[in-house]
């Protein structure tokens, strides 16, 4: 009982010689107080005492007879039995008779009794008490108020995904919370209608904003409002009115503005409302529905010539502000038919909408009044051109939608439709999954350019980005050249910011000295006009592309620091969505490379759901969950998250994480044995690599497609693979690709015989691995060195170094939490190690017995146990039950403890 009330009144219902209880509680209609009541009964039901009634009119004969015989039996002495919880509802309703016997019930409430007594305060006259008279009761009556209200937050959100079943995003709890004034009553009356439009799939991914900004009042609600309007004089509903169609808290001036009336009829009238329930004080000195919807309903009830002038009025009283709620403006123009001022409103409102975060909202502006014909062309063109400045920070479905608006519009001056054009095209390489068929289409869009540099140098920017699939260096580079070309014929700072964050990740990953001149060099806490401040989601995009590129590299460190600026001006200046997943993505494959796996898991899901609606965006996510599995030797579940009906094929990837999630199906079918499968992959994988002819990409695969390659008996391919990548080693801005190049010649080596050589290689890898850091790679080289040491037979203090080595690799691995390589190491250490002398750990286990009950404590399956030891899994299986039985645990989930 977390309030103090409740546990005042079941100690006067659990004690007979305690003093009674009044519990008084007042509330709107629809918040919660026949929920509270039916909590009581719950807990007091009628066999134990427990009378509800609610209260009844003059005509209502059986409940006047109820009271009449509680009323005698509470003031007769000699009674037997009274009901000990006595609830009587509505008492607004109440007429003098009835509030004459509750006044006598409250007065004689013997011990150990509760009188519950619930009404709307909106309903009741302000000119007189709730029972008619002050209310008195016997000596020691404990008398407490409750008030109910609008529900928590998160209790509309628990009631939302119960009702819908379904987690809601955010936004829609937090929309639907608005709209509804938080009154559960009303909450429970629209969850139905949302529920509809899943089930009728017009909205089959579950409800969203505009799902809900689409909802009408609810007919309880709507009647209820439109009640109550019934009994106001004719100037009050005036003022009602107004007050609907404006849609926000208002001060008395500007509700006396909307309806032409006095400010002292205003006064009056809103008065009237006020004490009729229909309007509520907002505060400070500010008035309106407390339920938008309510709002709605009585708005919507207005005839369209009356709610279209009330628009207009609106626009009008809210322009008079200091602060002007442009968006609010440009609606009520809109919604008015008003075409005077509008463009003007739209523009403002698509500027606040943009600064504050709003990106969707001014993306609906713009297209609505886009697709509006009666709009003159040179105003559609002023809008036109907002909404190209605007675009960058726009959804795919509303910058898509916005697209196709302005590139079918007939009005539109040519040089703007062809932009449009344009950036349809450049919106299929950020922040979509970019294929051949958008380097086609720009290349299309580029023949149709307008004259001037600026469209040129943004779409040959585009094509000069490295991740396009299938699209080979060598065009990269000439785009590239040519965007560098068109870019050096204009001072447009906004252009410009645009074209290097296209360059910076090619000229990163070649290692050109250009890529200086390309990254921002403004630092970050420099104060930025509006030019700048424009390009600042340009130049967060460029600091997020650097970190990406210099990721793929092993330069962690500076990956880490250009995404850190990037997330602080993406912050700053709501550089939109796409940035946003993007720096998510990055961060989970930079903390996924550098060992930070802590949570990894939870975040890489999160970013899954999260882009659920656009599941391309969630790819890299995907591919660290993957990686995350194989390591745990979660191996169907590695796979399902690769090659399942969510996952693009890899010729639709971004190049480099499509060699990273070739890498991860490599080492899959590498851990299952079957070669044959892990070396179609890498031919597969390393022949899209060489069309792209960036060997810097090569480094998370080389390793493992040149030893699925030896595996499956085709050592000229892994020597052709090894030879490869040699002509990116030399270049010393790819310390991957270095580390990458001494694993591979190490693994070659071991395949030759050279053990001693390999054992070198392998420890060089590691070394090297460790210094990005690299602390997973780092770890399985020294595995292998171990590996090729032990087989090499280097003598004694060898040994005594191999498996200090071994339990050191075993440390990382248990700290990252990849369970199946620890296994796997412990089992070489466990081979490796001379026998225990004196007592054994658990005795009555062998040897192992004890490292199956390790294994199966660390929460591997038994068919993994079965691979990391070289058992079958029914061997497995049989020392798993000698293990319980021996140690007396019930399950293996006990183990942990036990052991």
């Amino acid at each position: 009982m977390n309030d103090p009330w409740k546990a005042v009144l079941h100690g006067s219902l659990a004690d007979p010689a305690r003093p009674g209880t009044v519990l008084l509680v007042e509330g709107p209609a629809g918040t919660g107080k026949s929920h509270l009541v039916a909590g009581l009964r719950r807990r007091h039901p009628a066999g134990s005492g427990c009378l509800t009634l609610t209260c009844p009119g003059p005509s209502d004969d059986d409940a006047q007879h109820a009271l009449d015989a509680l009323t005698r039996a509470f003031g007769d002495p000699t009674r037997t039995a009274v009901p000990t919880l006595l609830v009587v509802e509505d008492v607004h309703r109440a007429d003098e008779r009835t509030r004459y016997r509750i006044r006598h019930l409250a007065r004689t409430l013997p011990n150990g009794c509760a009188l519950v007594l619930t009404w709307r305060p909106e309903d009741l006259p302000a000119d007189r008490p709730l029972l008619g008279e002050p209310l008195s009761c016997p000596p020691g009556t404990a008398v407490l108020r409750v008030r109910t209200g609008p529900l928590p937050a998160a209790a509309a959100r628990e009631l939302t995904e119960r009702t819908l079943g379904a987690r809601c995003p955010d936004d829609v709890i937090e929309r639907l919370y608005a709209v509804t004034g938080g009154v559960a009553q009303v909450l429970v009356d629209v969850l139905p209608a949302l529920a509809g439009t899943v089930l009728a799939d017009t909205s089959p991914s579950g409800p969203t904003v505009d799902t809900v900004e689409a909802l009408e009042a609810p007919p309880r609600l709507a009647e209820t409002v439109l009640r109550r309007l019934a009994h106001l004089p004719a100037d009050a509903l005036r003022l009602v009115h107004a007050a609907a169609v404006l849609g926000e808290p208002a001060s008395e001036a500007e509700l006396a503005a909307l309806t032409d009336l006095t400010a002292e009829t205003a006064r009056g009238m809103l008065l009237a409302a006020l004490t009729a329930a229909v309007l509520t004080d907002l505060g400070p000195r500010r008035y309106g529905f407390r339920v938008p919807l309510a709002a709605r309903a009585v708005a919507t009830s207005l005839p369209a010539p009356e709610r279209a002038d009330l628009h207009h009025r609106a626009a009008q009283v809210l322009r008079r502000r200091t602060d002007v709620p442009w968006p609010q403006v440009a609606g009520h123009l809109l919604a008015a038919g008003v075409r005077r001022g509008l463009v003007r409103a739209a523009e403002r409102a698509a500027e606040t909408h943009a600064a504050a975060g709003r990106h969707r909202e001014a993306a609906r502006l713009l297209q609505d009044l886009l697709a509006d014909r009666r709009i003159p062309g040179p105003a559609r063109a002023r809008l036109a051109t907002a909404a190209l400045r605007r675009i960058a920070g726009f959804t795919l479905q509303d910058a898509g939608a916005l697209l196709d608006t302005l590139t079918g519009a007939p009005l539109l001056p040519g040089p703007l439709r062809a932009q449009a054009r344009v950036l349809q095209g450049l919106s299929l390489c950020t922040p979509t999954t970019p294929d051949h068929d958008g380097w086609l289409y720009l290349e299309r869009a580029a023949r149709t350019l307008p004259d001037g540099p600026g469209l040129a140098a943004r779409v040959l920017a585009a094509m000069s980005m490295p991740h396009w699939p299938g699209i080979p260096l060598a065009e990269h580079r000439q785009c590239a050249e040519r965007a560098g070309a068109a870019l050096a014929a204009t001072t447009d700072p906004v252009l410009r910011a645009a074209v290097n964050a296209n360059l910076v990740g090619l000229l990163l990953t070649l290692g050109d000295p250009g890529a200086e001149q390309a990254l921002p060099d403004r630092p970050l806490g420099e104060d930025e006009g509006n030019g700048d401040a424009a390009s600042a989601g340009h130049r967060a995009r460029a600091l997020c592309n650097a970190a990406d590129a210099t990721l793929w590299l092993g330069r962690y460190h500076d990956s880490q620091a250009f995404l850190e600026r990037g997330a602080t001006l993406a912050g700053r200046h709501h550089a939109g969505p796409h940035v946003a997943h993007g720096i998510r993505s990055i961060r989970l494959l930079l903390d996924w490379a550098t060992g930070r796996w802590t949570g990894l898991a939870d975040r890489a899901a999160d970013l899954v759901a999260d882009t659920a609606r656009t599941p391309v965006l969630g790819h890299e996510a995907r591919t660290v969950l993957a990686a995350l599995c194989l390591a745990r030797g979660e191996w169907s579940q590695c796979r399902a998250w690769l090659a399942g009906g969510l996952a693009p094929h890899p010729d639709q990837q971004l190049a480099p994480v499509a060699a990273l999630s070739s890498t991860v199906l490599v080492r899959l079918a590498l851990a299952r044995g079957d070669h044959d499968d892990a070396r179609a992959h890498a031919t597969q994988a390393w022949g899209r690599l060489r069309s792209k002819g960036i060997w810097a990409w090569a480094a998370e695969l080389a390793p493992w497609a040149v030893t699925a390659a030896l595996s499956a008996g085709d050592p000229a391919t892994a020597r052709t693979m090894a030879r490869d990548l040699r002509t990116a080693t030399a270049a010393p801005h790819l310390p991957l690709v270095a580390a990458a190049r001494r694993w591979c010649l190490a693994t070659l080596a071991e395949h030759d015989g050279d053990l001693a050589r390999a054992a070198d290689g392998y420890r060089a890898a590691a070394d090297a691995y460790a210094a990005l850091p690299r602390p997973y790679m780092a770890a399985l080289a020294a595995e292998a060195a171990a590996r090729c040491a032990t087989a090499a037979g280097e003598g004694e203090d060898a040994g005594r170094d191999t498996v200090d080595r071994l339990t050191d690799v075993l440390l990382v691995l248990t700290g990252l939490g990849a369970t199946h390589d620890a296994a796997r190491v412990r089992s070489r250490l466990r081979a490796l190690a001379p026998p225990r002398r004196g007592r054994p750990a658990h005795p009555g286990l062998s040897p192992r017995e004890r490292e199956v009950a390790e294994l199966a404590a660390g929460g591997l399956t038994n068919r993994q146990i079965a691979a990391a030891l070289h058992l079958s899994t029914r061997t497995v299986e049989n020392h798993v039950a000698r293990v319980l039985r021996k140690l007396s645990v019930p399950s293996r989930r006990d183990l942990p403890a036990r052991l």
